[in-house]
């Protein structure tokens, strides 16, 4: 029968293994961001050793030390694989393991030989607290300029490591006699509530990152082109009118290009054939195009381009050097004969929405095929020809 203390110094582990099993209920409903499985397995990891250190009798601390540490420290590493994860940086295994083996070595030799538990305390939070830190540095540096949520994210686990390194030195301030009754002692009730805390605030950030960056995920699939990776129809037409209202984007250019015969690659190649043209078009496209222009796949074979501060003379530049991609891509109709692209293109003028500059564009597209493939269309700023 546990004693009422021992209940009490309960709540804390308790709530720290429920936080990682809430951590791996989020990581089994979208099985997409693997740092809250490693996260939520070291909080339980974590919360066990704690509820596991805090029932035993203080007569089997020592008996149990080197299982209770191998406990603490595999919690340390996953949790510190899964804030490595996140923020892709290494967790340096082999280092932690050398860690984890020094400190379980000790244990094992103070345990049999010395059995002194402030010795055990002093080295099993050094080693703890190293195993946190490894990967701290790096995601400082790698991390620099990102969003205030996620610096919030790795500077408070950066803190956490630092506070369990330091954490032994309030075992000289007190005294080591203060760790004679383990459970009860002040030492361990620090311990406790500060791992709780930081659980808690840890868990939280963590879990608002996941939600944030899943829900950037589904917009991202929801706007691109799952294939090529570019911008679909619909994400083209927020994308472009929200251009358009924006000061020193002009001249605006329309380039509307499609890939001459390609049913003929198809069914000449078939559709993973097709694909991979699809792909290599799209990556001429981005290749010949800056960072705040527009490319969209409108379906099958078509494609839209939309060039700020760009007039008709450099639009069809930016077009014949994406035919000269494509054409020297490699991928061919039949043998013999390589894949070719046509373009119409127009400009936007004052009188002219974007929809009617792209209608005007295919307009001129249409007359590229017309005249025999593998060719530009081009007409000046078309404020009539856009009103029609």
């Amino acid at each position: 029968m546990l004693s009422n203390n021992q209940l009490y110094v309960l709540v804390a582990p308790a709530c720290i293994t429920v936080l990682g099993g809430l951590l791996g209920l989020c990581w089994l409903i979208q099985r997409r961001s693997l740092f809250l499985l490693w996260t939520a397995c070291g909080l339980v990891l974590t919360g066990i050793g704690l509820g596991w250190q805090s029932i035993i009798p203080k007569t089997e601390l020592s008996r149990w030390a080197v299982y209770t540490g191998a406990i603490y420290l595999s919690g340390a590493w996953l949790c510190t694989l899964g804030v490595a994860h996140k923020f892709s940086v290494s967790a340096f295994p082999k280092i932690s393991a050398v860690v984890a083996a020094l400190v379980l070595a000790i244990l094992y030799q103070n345990s049999a030989v010395q059995d002194s538990i402030a010795v055990r305390t002093l080295w099993l939070n050094l080693g703890l607290g190293i195993i946190h830190f490894l990967p701290f540095p790096a995601i400082v540096r790698r991390q620099a300029s990102k969003d205030r949520l996620e610096k919030l994210l790795y500077w408070s686990y950066g803190l956490f490591a630092i506070y369990t390194m330091l954490r032994p030195a309030m075992v000289l301030v007190l005294g080591f006699t203060e760790l004679k009754d383990m459970t009860v002692s002040i030492y361990w009730l620090v311990t406790m509530l500060g791992s709780l805390l930081f659980s808690l605030l840890f868990s939280g950030l963590l879990l608002i990152v996941a939600m944030r960056d899943a829900m950037l995920t589904l917009r991202d699939e929801r706007n691109h082109d799952s294939l090529t990776g570019l911008l679909n129809r619909r994400a083209f037409w927020e994308a472009a009118e929200k251009l358009n209202r924006e000061p020193g984007t002009g001249p605006i250019s329309i380039l509307i290009g499609d890939i001459d015969h390609f049913k003929q690659v198809n069914d000449s190649w078939g559709h993973e054939y097709g694909d991979m043209v699809l792909k290599a078009v799209a990556h001429a496209m981005l290749e010949n195009v800056r960072g705040e222009d527009l490319v969209a796949r409108f379906g099958g074979e078509e494609f839209v381009l939309l060039l700020t501060r760009s007039d008709l003379e450099a639009a069809e530049q930016v077009a014949q050097r994406i035919r000269a991609k494509v054409s020297a891509s490699g991928y061919v109709l039949q043998p013999g004969q390589g894949v070719t692209m046509s373009f119409g293109i127009a400009a936007l003028s004052f009188e002219a929405s974007i929809p009617q500059v792209v209608t005007a564009a295919d307009r001129l597209l249409y007359q590229a095929k017309e005249s025999g493939r593998d060719q530009i269309a081009v007409e000046p700023l078309l404020a009539d020809a856009a009103m029609a």
